[in-house]
């Protein structure tokens, strides 16, 4: 009988404390995953699995600093999205394109992606809404919002609590961050 193949190793991501930005303990790892999502892209049976391929290969990208590629990437998501994914998958496409833009620092981009995914991002549910709000809050507080983030980060870990998410210590992070900030 056939062993049925590992499923692939978890990548060990971190959190940078003060910018909120996601790195990779071991970068040659992440860059193994890299290959192996776009493999996996190759082969996809079908445009949904397509579309999750690629959308973890957009985060990967994104954490190594690879921007060029995470944004085609990220475009070509949306697109898939578009064809092929439900309303939500296409919400959450945009908002990993509004955090590629976020990472290149085109905050006119990211922004204008945020106030529209923002306004959207009830009809999704408690998961994409903390979701968004997560990483709304990320993109005010790179550019000094320190009252918006910290509203974004508080109704995110609001959500994440009262539905008991994993997420919840990153919307703490979240909190952290722009206390440290504004403490003297």
């Amino acid at each position: 009988m056939t062993q049925p193949p590992e499923p692939p190793a978890q990548l060990a991501a971190a959190l940078d404390p003060t910018t909120l930005r996601e790195y990779f303990t071991d970068p040659a790892r992440a860059r193994e995953r890299a290959e192996e999502l776009r493999r996996e892209i190759r082969e996809a049976p079908d445009e949904v699995s397509e579309l999750i391929a690629r959308g973890d290969l957009v985060d990967v990208l994104r954490a190594l600093g690879e921007t060029e590629e995470a944004l085609r990437e990220a475009l070509a998501a949306v697109d898939r999205a578009e064809l092929a994914g439900s309303q939500a998958q296409q919400h959450t496409a945009r908002v990993r394109l509004a955090r590629v833009h976020r990472r290149r620092g085109e905050f006119a981009d990211s922004t204008a992606l945020f106030t529209e995914l923002l306004a959207a991002a009830t009809q999704f549910g408690p998961v994409v809404e903390a979701y968004t709000r997560q990483h709304a809050g990320e993109n005010d507080l790179d550019q000094g919002h320190d009252g918006d983030a910290a509203a974004q980060f508080a109704r995110a870990l609001e959500i994440r609590s009262e539905f008991g998410l994993d997420e919840a210590a990153e919307s703490r992070a979240g909190l952290d961050a722009v206390r440290r900030r504004s403490t003297p």
